[in-house]
């Protein structure tokens, strides 16, 4: 039977493709649920805190001169406190419903993408790759802590990221097919790109690299170049942009990081910086079970109705080339603000935007050459691996498997039996703070300290984070570590 003949809807294949996806799922459904047990920390409950007293603009204003400009991560990092408020909920419950919704909107945001992608694979297909996508990124993820279980850290990533990834898409697909951007997608996409550019200081660098690599293809190519279209994206994310960089927050930032803006070390460091994290990239198997994954998706593909574009090894070279330039900007632009390696909470940002455009550019190069693979694979012992029912069986297990060796999985089997008593002490602690009326309080340390789930806790300086900030939330002059001097 030809390749392209595959009976794909066929109820055993679809079998096939659904029990491929189960092991990703679940492990998703793991990790996710863990938001369950997750607690605010330091920068939560000073958002806690200016929230309960000055309300969302307000809060907002003293941080964007006083902090950062970064208004979208200063909006959402105040939902657990306005969510406790409106539904009359602890501010623990509050955060783990914020961190779950964050997760969801995240798998959300992953399909929507792939399917946008993919317009040739059936549903099972798209279900198995989304799967695989968001799993490989959480296997992956140089902070998973920081991509699912801190708001404050995924706030400023997580957001811009899958807006980046989307819109890479949408021009992907629109030189692919030789179509146009309508007017809807174009506004959508517009203040996609707002948003992104107000989540941290380098996404709109990204944006318009995207942009202006759509615009010399659609040149290159012959095809109508819509300058208004992307010239509105554009203008868009540079108003967001002036808004981020604008804030008088940054210079006080920068005023207590002597190492900052060095120029021609960044442009090295940078460099070395992302030339390693590129190899932390590809030391992690699920990331290369989800090329695969992507290639042998699309060697089995139905043809389209019209002859597919002969551009496509261009553009995936030239994808190739944007993500690896806009992972290198990331870096360079980290080291320059700071003096230090770019924090692993933005690596999980590149992480991202890196996986999601191989994966294009692996369907693109491998539809360029389908003809050809096709043939060898009919003319080799390999054959039979890609039969309707022998490939999703072959990625599954592959994905079974690169999952379990991932740092995640790793991490996750060393931590397991610590997250249900960090969780019972943060409740504890929380109990604590709420009933107590003493004005002054001394606070156990947390004696399971889950790197899944906490980087920091309370000490014995009551003038300085986090203890400042708890102290305020709950309304008391000062609060102590329990086994510390003060």
């Amino acid at each position: 039977m030809p390749l392209a003949a595959h009976p794909l809807a066929d109820r055993r294949v679809n079998l096939a493709w659904a029990l491929c996806s189960l092991l990703p799922a679940i492990f998703l459904f793991c990790l996710f649920t863990l938001t369950l047990l997750s607690a605010p920390e330091h920068d939560d409950f000073c958002f806690a805190d200016l929230y309960a007293r000055h309300g969302f603009a307000q809060t907002i204003s003293i941080d964007y001169h006083s902090l950062s400009g970064r208004v979208v991560a200063l909006f959402l990092s105040q939902l657990p406190p306005a969510i406790s408020a409106a539904a009359n909920i602890s501010l623990l419950s509050a955060y783990s419903l914020t961190l779950a919704a964050s997760a969801g909107l995240f798998l959300l945001g992953s399909a929507v993408a792939i399917v946008r992608a993919w317009p040739r694979a059936g549903l099972p297909q798209l279900t198995f790759l989304t799967l695989a996508f968001a799993s490989t990124v959480v296997s992956a993820a140089p902070s998973l802590r920081e991509l699912l279980y801190w708001l404050a850290g995924l706030t400023c990533y997580v957001p811009p990221a899958l807006l980046a990834i989307l819109i890479l898409g949408e021009c992907t697909r629109a030189l692919d097919t030789e179509t146009e951007f309508s007017w809807p997608l174009t506004i959508g996409m517009a203040l996609g790109g707002l948003v992104a550019a107000m989540c941290n200081e380098f996404t709109s660098f990204w944006l318009l690299l995207i942009l202006a690599a759509s615009l010399l293809a659609r040149h290159q190519l012959g095809q109508p170049r819509q300058i208004a279209h992307h010239g509105l994206i554009a203008g868009a994310v540079a108003i967001g942009f002036v808004v981020v960089v604008s804030a008088s927050g940054n210079s006080t930032r920068m005023e207590q990081l002597p190492n900052a803006g060095h120029l021609l070390p960044s442009l090295f460091n940078g460099f070395r910086d992302s030339l390693i994290g590129l190899g932390l990239f590809f030391r992690e198997p699920a990331i290369v079970v989800s090329l695969v994954a992507a290639g042998a998706i699309a060697l089995v593909e139905p043809e389209p109705a019209r002859p597919a574009s002969a551009n496509g090894k261009m553009l995936a070279l030239g994808i190739i080339a944007v993500c690896l330039a806009c992972c290198y900007f990331e870096y360079f632009a980290h080291r320059y603000a700071t003096g230090f390696r770019l924090v692993e909470r933005a690596q999980n940002e590149a992480l991202i935007l890196l996986l999601f455009g191989l994966m294009l550019s692996v369907r693109l190069l491998v539809r360029a050459y389908r003809a050809q693979l096709r043939e060898c694979v009919s003319a080799s012992r390999a054959r039979g691996l890609i039969g309707p029912v022998a490939l999703p069986t072959g990625l599954g297990l592959l994905m079974i498997a690169s999952l379990g060796l991932s740092s995640t999985a790793s991490l996750l089997r060393k931590q397991w039996q610590d997250l249900t008593p960090y969780w019972q002490e943060s409740i504890a602690r929380h109990i604590l703070l709420t009933t107590s009326p003493e004005p002054v309080l001394t606070i156990p340390r947390h004696k399971w300290t889950p790197s899944l789930l906490m980087t920091s806790d309370v000490t014995a300086d009551a003038g300085r984070l986090p203890n400042d900030c708890i102290a305020r939330y709950y309304h008391k002059s000062a609060i102590y570590a329990a086994d510390a001097p003060h």
